[in-house]
């Protein structure tokens, strides 16, 4: 295995490299550019520094990948690639000890959405016949807005109001209805027992720390966390030493956690979840409904593949997750994916995080967040040139 160089004269198909970056696109633009087109991602596994460091400095991304023989001619069918068998979700969720950006490999993923349908919340994705009839529509596809989102918007019985109207209305419109839409869902307020549940690599126990951190500079509270197994291994070093720092008492036995209260909440961090072990699921809402854990946010990597995003939400609904916390946030160069899985998981939105560590941002304004990053900067310049005030 070979890293790759500055200046790479020559690829050879089958050879594997190795890179070091910082995020999934630094990794996407290197191998395009120094491998080619034709090379393949075999395996993302996040390295960085051990115990309280792991906190404080950002980790990185190990890469491997391998240089693949040019398309063949029979290899093509009306101009679509084929895609192997290995070119599936299983690429992003694989490894367990790994950070699998979708952005890696989401040439594979869009070339098999035709054959996906993983979850009824991706219902409306092959509905685009219409979108070129409409210029806002034609408009927010080409700027790469989520065909998903785009069909709920023809759904609204608002939108023969709006839909011929100039672009910059239109988009206020569109803004006004998602954020009704968001206000309109049930929130659940949460409990002071608090499980954050999640798969490998999403950043859970970064995003407890967030939590632990605001509970205790923001609210002024006296947080608890519980270590819980749950029949898998939960080593706690990092955690233990951050919770040492900011004061909080970590537990690794049930019995010996005092009651909860709003003062003094209980924050239970789990191992993460295979979503390929649906017993581990099963598991761990047995040992929730024994601790009486009502509140249990679902932790998601934003910047996965939409198909990883919603088979989250369907493995989580086998414990009774009740909210939701998306981690990765900056990495998202198209925000607007999480619009129908926020509208329609039935899951209460809860907070956002930015940055792989603790020191990153974290805020629980949702919906500040979203409609911030839902249209590209270059569609408002275009659509409000003339506006002073939105």
């Amino acid at each position: 295995m070979q890293a790759i160089s500055e200046k790479t004269d020559e690829m050879k198909a089958g050879k594997r490299y190795k890179l070091i970056v910082r995020s999934a696109e630094e990794a996407v633009r290197i191998i395009r550019e120094k491998l080619g087109d034709h090379a393949k991602v075999l395996s993302v596994r996040q390295v960085g520094g051990e115990g309280l460091k792991r906190f404080i400095s950002s980790p990185k991304l190990e890469v491997i990948a391998e240089v693949q023989k040019p398309e063949t001619a029979e290899q093509k069918i009306s101009g679509e690639k084929l895609v192997s068998k290995d070119s599936t979700e299983s690429d992003a969720i694989g490894n367990n000890e790994g950070v699998k950006s979708p952005a890696i490999t989401q040439e594979a993923t869009e070339a098999n959405k035709q054959e996906k349908n993983i979850s009824n919340l991706a219902s409306g994705e092959n509905e685009i016949s219409s979108f070129d009839q409409n210029e806002t529509l034609s408009l927010l596809h080409k700027t790469g807005f989520d065909q998903t989102l785009l069909s709920d918007i023809q759904s609204w019985s608002s939108w023969s109001e709006f839909k011929d109207l100039p672009l910059a209305d239109a988009l206020k419109h569109i803004t006004v209805g998602l954020s009704d839409r968001y206000r309109s869902a049930v929130e659940l307020k949460t409990q002071n027992k608090i499980a954050l549940i999640g798969s490998p690599g999403v950043g859970k126990t970064t995003t407890l720390c967030k939590f632990l951190a605001h509970e205790v500079f923001m609210n002024k509270t006296c947080p608890m966390v519980l270590k819980v197994e749950s029949g898998v291994p939960n080593p706690d070093d990092a955690l233990r030493i951050f919770c040492e720092v900011v004061g909080v008492t970590l537990f690794r036995q049930a019995e010996s956690v005092p009651l909860a209260t709003d003062d003094s909440p209980l924050y239970l961090d789990f191992p993460g979840l295979s979503l390929n072990n649906l017993d581990d699921w099963t598991t761990t809402k047995s040992t929730l409904d024994d601790l009486e854990v009502e509140t249990r946010v679902l932790v998601v990597n934003g910047a996965y593949d939409k198909d990883i995003l919603y088979k989250n939400i369907n493995t989580a609904n086998h414990l009774g997750a009740t909210h939701l916390a998306i981690t990765h946030f900056d990495e998202i160069s198209n925000s607007t994916k999480l619009w129908p899985l926020i509208l329609r998981s039935n899951l209460t939105p809860l907070c956002i995080c930015n940055g792989q560590n603790v020191t990153g941002d974290f805020t629980t304004g949702v919906l500040n967040q979203m409609i911030s990053r839902t249209f590209p900067e270059e569609l408002y310049a275009k659509g409000f040139s003339s506006y002073q005030n939105l």
